[in-house]
């Protein structure tokens, strides 16, 4: 039955392109496209190439063609637009917000913005490249089949960690901090001083005050020469501290800001001084 529908439409496209051959030159080639038209329409569906083919029924689907090739490239056309599949792009953040700023790039052509409406491609296997600004691009393989519609591609861009802003340090300069035992030192130095003042005057003014230049019990002198030598001591110490002050203060290290400081805070056992290791 099918064999003699095939054979009656042969016969009936060959009597049209006979009727067609009479026409003008703008007819015939209308009735050239009309009769073309359905066979590379049907060649194309074959490969998997429907969106061509679906345009070649259309094109043969119009007025201008026979009723007979007009209802059969309608009804093809009609089976191809049901069989042709669809996407949705879709471009997502880390957090799984939908991103705007998006392109993709399909089978390396030129790039479309994502969007809610569909695309229709041919079945098959195909390559989406998402790109967006500063990001690395995300690229998705996919294959389509027949009749699948709105099928969504989607791909996730990380969330762009904030990069601290940079801030430039300043260029190092060169410092002789004071050691601390410097300052230890000469604090017992001034110390010294003082302790030898008072109790200079306070020996001085008890010896006029009891007569020992000219005579005194010894329990006063006692006391006077005590106060005497407790000056003598006073110094002492402290000339030799502020001496070693001194010293400390003019052999100090220079050293960079970043640069770990030692600092020198007392007598360590074995000799030399102790230290703790610090950063400025």
């Amino acid at each position: 039955m099918m064999r003699c529908l095939t054979s009656l439409r042969v016969v009936v496209v060959l009597a049209a392109s006979v009727v067609l051959a009479s026409w003008s030159s703008p007819a015939r080639a209308d009735g050239d496209a009309c009769l073309a038209a359905p066979v590379e329409g049907q060649q194309l569906q074959r490969a998997g190439k429907l969106l061509a083919a679906r345009d070649r029924f259309a094109s043969c689907a119009r007025k201008a063609c026979p009723a007979e090739i007009i209802q059969d490239c309608t009804r093809w056309e009609q089976q191809v637009a049901s069989a042709v599949p669809s996407v949705i792009l879709v471009a997502r953040d880390g957090k799984g917000r939908d991103l705007v700023d998006v392109e993709v790039a399909i089978d390396g052509q030129a790039a479309v913005a994502v969007g809610a409406r569909g695309i229709e491609l041919d079945p098959g296997s195909h390559r989406f490249v998402f790109h967006r600004q500063h990001a690395a691009d995300v690229e998705v393989s996919v294959l389509l089949r027949e009749g699948e519609r709105d099928r969504p591609v989607a791909a996730a861009f990380d969330v762009p960690a904030r990069r601290p802003a940079a801030t430039e340090e300043p260029p190092a300069t060169p410092s002789r901090p004071v050691p601390v035992a410097a300052w230890i030192t000469g604090a017992v130095g001034v110390l010294g001083f003082a302790s030898f003042a008072t109790f200079g005057v306070l020996g001085v003014s008890d010896r006029a005050s009891s007569g020992c230049d000219v005579g005194c019990s010894q329990s006063q002198k006692d006391h006077v020469d005590g106060e005497l030598r407790a000056a003598d001591i006073s110094l002492g110490v402290g000339v030799v501290a502020l001496g070693v002050a001194t010293w400390l203060y003019l052999t100090r290290r220079t050293v960079l800001a970043s640069e770990a400081v030692l600092v020198e805070v007392g007598p360590a056992p074995g000799g030399g001084f102790a230290t703790l290791g610090g950063r400025f």
